[in-house]
């Protein structure tokens, strides 16, 4: 659990002062999160769904997009963190639709923490920029270093929160529901990957064949997944 907590921190800094690279997106972190939990199988078919959810929410106008690296972890690192307890099928399959939907929920009740994050950057930034006028050019080192630790200090912070609330919250209820929440979830199967087609088409049209490409593997995974898993 507490490398989960630091792989949310490392997330947190990708997605904004440091790299931004795709080491933030929710399929990465997942297979990480697969490896450190020993549970792949758990992890990808989470991290997969959280994924083209995330390439589905655009940064239209000013609106804050949701924050899909904090969703992606705790959203896996919930559902991986749940199965370890349930050995039954049904109970693993309403494990994956529980973290999907925590996935959401972190995604989405962590805008206004990044607008509060951003407000202080902002603030930094008119500090930083006022120290470099009078001569002090340390001050920039200073303030990417402060950017840095905040990011990262929120991220461990947030991830931590979230995973604990819904572990005390979830642990006991999903074997409960688990006979429900497994319906729901193959219910949910179809949308998934109606939704991650679309982004598919929508890339290739844009000539985005890298993230087509993504997409398409991804597809092509969560496809063998359930044969795999039917069969």
């Amino acid at each position: 659990m507490l490398l989960t907590w630091l792989l949310g921190g490392l997330a947190a800094l990708d997605a904004t002062p440091v790299a931004q690279t795709l080491f933030s997106q929710p399929l990465v972190t997942a297979t990480l999160l697969g490896w450190i939990w020993g549970d792949w199988a758990m992890a990808l078919q989470v991290g997969i769904v959280l994924q083209i959810l995330a390439a589905s929410t655009l940064p239209v106008g000013a609106r804050t997009p949701e924050d899909y690296a904090l969703g992606g972890v705790v959203g896996t690192g919930l559902a991986v963190a749940l199965a370890t307890n349930q050995p039954f099928e049904q109970a693993r399959d309403a494990c994956a639709l529980v973290g999907v939907l925590a996935g959401l929920l972190t995604a989405t009740c962590s805008v206004p923490l990044l607008k509060w994050q951003r407000r202080r950057n902002e603030a930094l930034a008119r500090w930083c920029e006022s120290e470099v006028l009078a001569g002090r050019e340390a001050a920039l080192g200073q303030a990417q270093g402060a950017a840095v630790v905040l990011a990262f200090g929120v991220g461990v912070g947030f991830t931590a929160l979230a995973l604990s609330a819904g572990w005390r919250g979830l642990h006991e209820g999903v074997g409960h529901a688990s006979i429900r929440l497994a319906r729901a979830w193959q219910l949910a199967h179809p949308l998934w990957l109606g939704l991650g087609l679309a982004q598919l088409l929508h890339a290739f049209l844009q000539r985005r064949l890298t993230r087509a490409a993504l997409f398409a593997a991804s597809l092509l995974a969560a496809w063998l997944f359930r044969m795999v898993r039917a069969s």
